[in-house]
Parts: structure tokens; C-alpha cells; sequence
């Protein structure tokens, strides 16, 4: 038997292993971490002692008796997630095991300033709280996604370009005011692309980037199966990737770049000029049975409806888009690459096509015939529950006490 010293770390490293799995044999753990299978069945009797995780069924057979599976017990924690873009908010309660206990959709009101939205954000939370039932003392963590950019370690926002009104934004101790519970905040592309590897498309990539198109345009970079931040944790800014040097103005300050080519805005911005100058009948006719409401919904009508503008401005994007990622590809060589956002829920149906045809054009042929380029199938719910995953583990840490002896 190990020295008392490691107990500790042996038992967290198969709670996590057990977290990160979801449902996994005592035998499957011996395998993943090495140790003795008695070892093993030791830890997992006190993990079980201590009601950390529960038996939950048996397993396939490989000959003999079926393995009896493990899992984390969900009701150890509960967990809010955050997603606040430039013009919604999504909140979700989740319990440890991401089961969504109660949510809502709701505008993110950050044109209103820091102060008015972050009050809005602690109030949607108590909201969540009351709805499920849950007192604030029970919550065992926030996780906050938001479209700025950041200073992950002090939970800062440093600016927002959409939003000049959020520069040195205290996001964090805000809400751990408020709280009094772990907080932890990041951008939204990486609590998207969270949400993809625990719960989506991604679950068994290593090398996988996230897209994240909507009114913003980010990337996430998963390397070696982890999430690469950079050496300032400023890694992802695949929006201010240019693509045309003499394109138009970006809230960045340069010309250009692919977040104002083709973020949702952009589009829909676009349409209005089409239906002012008359150039799209189609989409005029769809915007006026919508009561004169114009979105990236009524642009994929028009297009389905053959309308030369909307197939026009599709194609452009898609250009746009396969510019960037032919680079990424080129440059990272990831075997998927995951499209992701309100932009996708969209018109993504009508993006994806053209985007791999291209790449297959452009990209060198060794990564572009590795990589699969997807449409990401989660919702802005989803979106939320990535933003849990920030905290989890660190509430996985704290359910186990200094010292443990087996």
C-alpha cells in the first residue's frame, strides 16, 4: 500500500478519472491509471463509503460476469454556467454530473454598461437558484463565459470591443460577492468548445479547434487533448485573423478581418441594404410575412428560395470562413475542426458545403484529407453547461479533505 502522503492524490485522480468518463468499470480505472487492481477496488469502496460516486449498472462483458460501472454522484454539487454574449444570456443549473436543473434565456443587457448587466447576471442566478430550489450556501460553484477579452486569472475583462464600456470590468470578485462561492471566468469560444468535448461532437478528439461564429468571431484550440491558452492566455482570436486588407473598419481598430466579414451583424446589415436598393424581391417578401423582422432565418429562406442576393452573400461567407480555416488547417493539421454559434444555428446548413469543398481546394492535401470539418449539433443551453466546466474539477478537489487514509 502507498504511503498515507499519496492517498489523497490516488483517490482525487480516480474521482476525476471517474468525472471525466462518466461511466467506467474498476477495471477500465486500473487500465487508465496504472494502479493495482486492489489499489483500485480499495479507493473506489471509500469513494463509495464516502458517497462521492454510485455503482450504476453493469457493463459489457468481455467473458464472465458483466463489470459494474461507477459514476460520479450527481447531488455532491451544483453548478451554475454562464454564457453572456453581446446580446443574450444564457444561464444554466446543473448538478456535478451537468444534468440541467433549471435555465433561461434572457438579453445579456451589456449595452446597458457593466454595472446594470452584472446585477442582471446575479439576479437571473438567484432566479435559477429559487426555480430548482437551491440555497445559496448549496451552490459549489460559477462559471462565466463572456465575449471580451480577458484576464483569465484575476477574472478581469479587459475590454470588449463590441462594448467600449466594459475596460477593467472585476467580473469575478463581482460575483464571488454576491456568491461567497468558487468563481471562475473565461471567454465564450473556450466554454463553448468545453461544452463540445464533454458533451458533443468532440468527445474522443485530441487535436480539435472550436469555431465560434455569432455577432464575435473566436476560436478555441484543444492540443494533445488540452485546451491550449497561449503564453498570455490570449490564444483564439481567429476573428482578427485578415482577410482583406483594404476590407472594412473592425472594432479592433484594423481592415479586414474575418469578424467583420462575417460575423452576424455583418450579414444582416448587408440584407438591410439589399432590401433598401430593391436588389432582393424574395427576401423582401420573407421579411415582410416575418411583420418586417430581418434575421439570418429570413436570409436562409431567401435563399432557399433561390434569391440571387441571399445565395450571393451565403457563398461570400463561405469564402470567408474557408480562408481562415484553410490556415488553421495548414498550420495545425487538427483532425476536427468543429463550426460553432448563432451564426451556425442559422445558416450553418448552408455554409458547411461549400466550406469543405474549399478547403479540399486550398488547404495542402496531406492535413485537408485528416480533418473533419462539422457543424456543432449543441444548443445555447449547451453553451452554459460548458461554462459549469470551468469550475467542476475544482469542486471535485474540495469535496475531499487534507488528509485521507484508506
Amino acid at each position: 500500500m502507498p504511503k498515507i502522503r499519496f492517498l489523497r492524490s490516488h483517490l482525487l485522480r480516480l474521482l476525476t478519472l471517474i468525472y471525466t468518463h462518466g461511466r467506467v468499470s474498476r477495471g477500465q480505472l486500473a487500465d487508465y491509471t496504472g494502479y493495482s487492481t486492489f489499489l483500485v477496488s480499495k479507493l473506489a469502496e471509500r469513494l463509495l463509503k464516502e458517497e462521492l460516486i454510485v455503482e450504476v449498472g453493469a457493463g459489457v462483458s468481455s467473458g464472465g460476469r458483466p463489470p459494474t460501472l461507477l459514476a460520479i454522484n450527481p447531488d455532491i454539487g451544483r453548478l451554475v454556467g454562464i454564457h453572456m454574449g453581446t446580446i443574450n444570456l444564457r444561464a444554466v443549473l446543473t448538478n456535478l454530473s451537468g444534468d440541467v436543473l433549471a435555465h433561461r434565456i434572457d438579453k445579456s443587457q451589456v449595452d446597458q454598461g457593466p454595472e446594470v448587466a452584472l446585477q442582471h447576471m446575479i439576479s437571473v442566478i438567484q432566479d435559477l437558484l429559487r426555480q430548482a430550489r437551491v440555497k445559496p450556501e448549496k451552490l459549489s460553484g460559477i462559471g462565466i463565459g463572456i465575449a471580451g477579452v480577458l484576464d483569465r486569472q484575476k477574472g478581469i475583462t479587459l475590454s470588449w470591443p463590441k462594448v467600449p464600456s466594459w475596460t477593467d470590468v472585476p467580473v469575478k470578485s463581482v460575483v464571488e460577492r454576491s456568491f461567497k462561492t468558487l468563481v471562475e471566468v473565461d471567454d465564450t469560444p473556450r466554454t463553448m468548445a468545453l461544452a463540445e468535448k464533454r458533451f458533443g461532437k468532440a468527445r474522443n478528439a485530441k487535436e480539435f479547434i472550436y469555431l465560434a461564429l455569432g455577432a464575435g468571431t473566436g476560436a478555441a484550440l484543444f492540443l494533445n487533448g488540452q485546451l491550449y491558452t497561449g503564453t498570455g492566455g490570449f490564444a483564439g482570436e481567429f476573428g482578427h485573423t485578415t482577410i482583406d486588407e483594404r476590407g472594412p473598419l473592425c472594432s479592433c481598430g484594423n481592415r479586414g478581418c474575418l469578424e467583420v466579414m462575417v460575423s452576424a451583424s455583418t450579414l444582416i446589415h448587408r440584407a438591410e441594404e439589399a432590401l433598401a436598393t430593391g436588389l432582393s424581391s424574395q427576401l423582401y417578401r420573407i421579411t415582410r410575412e416575418n411583420g418586417g423582422q430581418l434575421n439570418l432565418d429570413s436570409i436562409a429562406k431567401a435563399a432557399e428560395a433561390n434569391d440571387r442576393f441571399s445565395l450571393g452573400l451565403l457563398s461570400e461567407t463561405s469564402l470567408h470562413v474557408a480562408t481562415g480555416v484553410t490556415s488553421l488547417i495548414n498550420l495545425l493539421n487538427p483532425e476536427l475542426i468543429i463550426l460553432g454559434g448563432g451564426l451556425i444555428q442559422g445558416i450553418g446548413r448552408w455554409l458547411l458545403p461549400s466550406i469543405q469543398r474549399l478547403v479540399q481546394e486550398r488547404a495542402m492535401p496531406n492535413p485537408a484529407n485528416q480533418v473533419s470539418i462539422e457543424l456543432s449539433d449543441l444548443s445555447e443551453i449547451d453553451w452554459a453547461r460548458g461554462s459549469t466546466l470551468l469550475v467542476s474539477e475544482k469542486v471535485l478537489q474540495r469535496t475531499l479533505p487534507a488528509r485521507r487514509k484508506v
